[in-house]
């Protein structure tokens, strides 16, 4: 449920919704979320003689604690509009069920 994602044009009520799908989707495949996590990220990049590898590393900037499903559609919506003001630096923010950590990918993902 990751997103940096801002679709032109959604109103109000229609981001509030895809919000709702996003925990749906989780608590069907991963269970009750618990968590919010945001974290800002950056990408590594090999040349193309190396292989074209692309590494993602995320620094943990804050941790939300969910008890509804309504308070995480309501977090949810405040945290993008909130992290979508920076527009020079990427964010991850995710449902989830543990607090914030540091991740860089242990394998490289290609493009």
């Amino acid at each position: 449920m990751h997103t940096t994602i801002t679709l032109q044009g959604e109103s109000e009520e229609e981001r509030l919704s895809r919000f709702g799908d996003w925990y749906d989707n989780y608590c069907t495949f991963e269970g009750e979320p618990t968590t919010i996590t945001v974290h800002e990220v950056w990408h590594l990049f090999g040349n193309p003689e190396e292989g074209g590898w692309t590494y993602q590393n995320g620094e943990p900037i804050e941790t939300i604690c969910i008890f509804s499903k309504a308070q995480a559609v309501g977090e949810l919506f405040r945290l993008h509009n909130k992290y979508e003001e920076d527009e020079d630096t990427c964010y991850d923010i995710c449902l989830d069920q543990k607090y914030a950590e540091a991740y860089p990918l242990s394998k490289p993902f290609y493009e």
